[in-house]
């Protein structure tokens, strides 16, 4: 079983809580919720953070969000893997990308498909709406000449709920796959319909935990690198847009987002959040979404960024509290941290933006 699961089932049931030493001066209790996808990687930074004490519930990316906007007393930040709607954000808010990783996809090791599987992004669409139903199918048998393929019906296993992870997956497919897909929180909505017998999971470790189970052979599913880490599961090895096939890991994950750009100006939705120079077909120049059509070797293509959701502006203690924590995640734990966890620390123009969007927290 995925050792993640004890840690998921307290962060949604609780919250990962660090106590602040009796000594430190100054030190602000503040809670914040979101994104399954980051869980490990804030849970770790937590246990380091010895300036305020910091709980942490993990709830999905647009729970996080709703939590933020409609009850920032009891919730001072959000962790999102993806921004506001429009229309439905608070007033003055701050978007603090904090670090990235990739999102894999995996399958059950028990299935009898050779390790290393290969697919693509036309692949993926298909075992995800149905319409490649076997693992032995003419297109993924295309994609891995020589390997010998189950005769195996696919089980999709999906996030539920409204996930970053979604929007970003949605996205990617929307453009790479171009038609079919549209960008959304909910997969289901994102694809028209998924697979027939396909099963949602609210986290992204109980997502792990599905598709490493051993009732499940023909599993397919995606979650993050750092519950893969620790997950008893085959990844797939995803072809990018220099046409090569490549295994998700935090130093190819690296190579794909430090090939992005941030945009710290705009309103407060899209401030501080990547930004894609997109064919007009598909929308042109567009902030708050990774060109994830970007030609970089070696680079694994479905790398995301998670951001930090702060307010602006303010005064109040637990906001400078907030501005305290995600500085450090984003100038100490993450650069230390990040790799072993299967995660992506920001660094040069993109670190040097991400610290000045969390300096707008707090006067």
């Amino acid at each position: 079983m995925n050792n993640k699961l004890a840690k998921t089932i307290i962060g949604l049931a609780a919250s990962v809580a660090l106590v602040v030493p009796a000594g430190a001066a100054n030190a602000t209790a503040i809670a914040g919720s979101g994104s399954s996808f980051a869980y490990n990687g804030i849970y770790k930074c937590n246990s380091l953070f010895e300036t305020h004490a910091v709980t942490y519930t993990s709830t999905g990316s647009g729970t996080g969000r709703t939590n933020f906007r409609t009850n920032k007393a009891s919730y001072a930040f959000a962790v999102s893997d993806g921004l506001y709607t429009a229309g439905t954000e608070p007033n003055g808010y701050t978007m603090v990308p904090l670090f990235g990783g990739p999102v894999v996809f995996a399958y059950n090791k028990s299935s009898g498909i050779p390790a290393g599987l290969k697919l693509d992004a036309a692949a993926v669409s298909g075992i995800l709406k149905g319409t490649i139903a076997k693992w032995n199918a003419a297109e993924i048998k295309k994609l891995n000449p020589g390997k010998t393929l189950p005769n195996l019906a696919i089980k999709v296993f999906y996030r539920s709920g409204t996930s970053g992870t979604n929007e970003n997956l949605s996205e990617y497919l929307r453009q790479n796959v171009t038609t079919g897909w549209t960008k959304n929180q909910t997969i289901s909505t994102a694809a028209g319909a998924l697979a027939t017998g396909s099963v949602g999971k609210a986290t992204s470790a109980l997502l792990a935990d599905a598709v490493e189970s051993s009732a499940n052979k023909g599993a397919f599913g995606y979650f993050d690198l750092s519950d893969a880490k620790t997950a008893n599961v085959s990844l797939v090895s995803l072809k990018n847009k220099h046409g090569e096939f490549v295994a998700p890991s935090a130093s190819a994950g690296a190579l794909f987002l430090n090939a992005q750009t941030t945009d710290n100006s705009g309103s407060d939705r899209v401030q501080g959040t990547a930004t894609a120079e997109l064919p007009a077909a598909l929308g042109g120049t567009v902030n708050g979404v990774i060109d994830f059509t970007k030609s970089v070797k070696n680079a694994y293509q479905l790398t995301i960024l998670t951001y930090g959701i702060g307010a602006k502006n303010s005064s109040e203690a637990v906001d400078t509290a907030v501005e305290d924590y995600f500085k450090f995640v984003i100038n100490t734990c993450m650069p230390s941290q990040a790799s072993r966890l299967g995660y992506v620390a920001l660094t040069g123009t993109m670190k040097t933006k991400a610290l000045a969007q969390a300096a707008l927290i707090a006067q």
